[in-house]
């Protein structure tokens, strides 16, 4: 099997600023990284080690606290997310109302019916807005901040430009099979 593209990675964000993942289904999911070149959710992890009296290192495993610039963000009113994004920053808006969805959708099969997904309630919060001669930019930093269900999402729903989440685990399709042909009974 081939390496996957960056493109098998795609992140959406809900415009409509849902808060909670029982909420998913009033989302409008919009894919972010259209302008963007390089993105990565960096995980943060938390790990502190410690060396005891007896000569051992133990590591204590914290957890993480992920997330993710999206940089460039160039506003256009076009945009689903821009209206929100642009009044966080220009209102100074925090806590709540910063609050999202994010659903993360990993394309590992281009032909498969249905792609694993992550649904993360996240927080959005623009950096900073300006930037020169290539557009008004608002870049934001996504972070983790609540509940995660795992799940998948079917490829129609993303090709339609509306992906919706199903909590659950990936179903398995089952591929046809001829039926084969018995000439006699076992043990006759």
């Amino acid at each position: 099997m081939a390496k996957l593209e960056r493109e098998a990675m795609a992140h959406y964000l809900d415009s409509k600023f849902n808060t909670k993942v029982a909420d998913v289904e009033k989302a409008e999911f919009e894919i972010i990284g259209d302008d963007i070149e390089e993105m990565s959710v960096e995980l943060n992890s938390d790990t502190e080690q410690i060396k005891n009296i007896l000569g051992q290192t133990k590591t204590r495993d914290n957890g993480y606290t992920p997330s993710m610039d999206a940089d460039p963000f160039y506003a256009d009113p076009d945009k689903k997310l821009y209206p929100k994004l642009r009044d966080i920053a220009m209102d100074r808006i925090k806590g709540d109302g910063c609050k999202t969805l994010m659903l993360e959708v990993i394309v590992e099969d281009t032909a498969a019916e249905n792609h694993l997904a992550w649904l993360r309630e996240v927080m959005v919060k623009p950096q900073s807005y300006g930037g020169g001669t290539e557009g008004f930019n608002i870049p934001f930093t996504v972070s983790e901040d609540g509940a995660s269900q795992k799940g998948y999402v079917s490829a129609a729903s993303i090709k339609s430009g509306s992906p919706t989440f199903t909590e659950g685990t990936l179903p398995i399709m089952m591929k046809s099979k001829t039926p084969v042909a018995t000439t006699g009974v076992a043990g006759k």
